[in-house]
């Protein structure tokens, strides 16, 4: 929809899938370097680079190649973190060219080794649509600024990676996974959120520069991120999301936006704090 403007049909949207699950394989230059990243680096430098080295090794000739690297890089993108992660953290080469029925299967395929749960499947393609495309954003407008000089698509794409990397654009979903984190129980929240506003400390994942009175997206996140907890016996997570959210509107009139949710929402489903952002990468990359 994003690319031509309309919904596929189910012809189409079936042979799009096949076309991006036939592009998943990751060149063997691309995994070497890869490889040679330390755990300890940022998962979002590993995107970038990943992305900047597949530009090296698949070259553009001209503009009629746009269609071809987006797929190619939507196609990709899953693998790039994940055969990182897993190697660097686990010692273990994975086959990226795995067979998925979707992006969100296809990286929860990699990140686990094993089939997803089919919740966690919806709920990551869910997550997906919600990031895919937001109006004018940093890291939009960053690719754009690129885009405008004539510059090839993999460079346009490393630099939006460059600005989606920072806690105010896409790392603040981690940075509400590590708020939620520091408290203890509800009660523990509520008191520490009080002590942050009182500090006039910046509280990740709240207020949005667009939106005034809700983001559309975090009702939708937050209905999935309740229905993992209770599928996986949750009895604080969520709760302590709840807690901060209500009081942050009851203080300070300011909502949550889709980033606080999802980081219970991804929680849930087993994905490392670290990997959060460069999801958004994963999803993003079609806006």
């Amino acid at each position: 929809m994003l690319f031509n403007g309309e919904l596929p049909s189910a012809t189409e949207l079936e042979q799009y899938k096949k076309r991006l699950a036939g592009m998943r394989a990751l060149p063997e230059a691309l995994k070497d370097v890869l490889e040679r990243i330390p755990a300890g680096a940022h998962p979002m430098d590993v995107m970038r680079t990943g992305c900047s080295m597949l530009g090296n090794l698949e070259g553009e000739d001209d503009f009629t190649q746009q269609q071809a690297v987006s797929d190619r890089l939507l196609a990709t993108l899953p693998g790039i973190i994940t055969y990182w992660y897993r190697y660097s953290h686990d010692g273990v080469r994975i086959d990226t060219d795995v067979e998925a029925d979707n992006i969100a299967a296809h990286f929860l395929t990699l990140l686990h080794g094993t089939d997803p749960d089919p919740l966690h499947q919806r709920v990551l393609d869910v997550s997906l649509i919600l990031y895919a495309e937001h109006e004018f954003n940093a890291s939009t407008f960053t690719a754009r600024v690129c885009a405008s000089t004539l510059s090839d698509m993999h460079s346009c794409v490393t630099g939006a990676i460059g600005s989606l990397r920072g806690p105010l654009h896409g790392g603040a979903n981690e940075a509400a996974m590590d708020l939620i984190d520091s408290f203890a129980s509800v009660e523990a929240a509520e008191k520490g959120i009080l002590d942050m506003l009182a500090r006039k400390d910046k509280i990740m994942g709240f207020g949005h520069a667009v939106y005034r009175e809700s983001d559309p997206r975090n009702a939708l996140i937050k209905r999935w991120s309740k229905e993992l907890s209770d599928s996986v016996g949750d009895q604080k997570l969520f709760a302590i999301s709840e807690a901060i959210e209500r009081l942050m509107w009851e203080e300070k009139k300011l909502f949550p936006n889709a980033d606080f949710f999802h980081a219970s929402a991804y929680r849930f489903m087993g994905i490392p704090t670290k990997l959060f952002t460069p999801i958004f990468v994963m999803s993003r990359t079609s806006g």
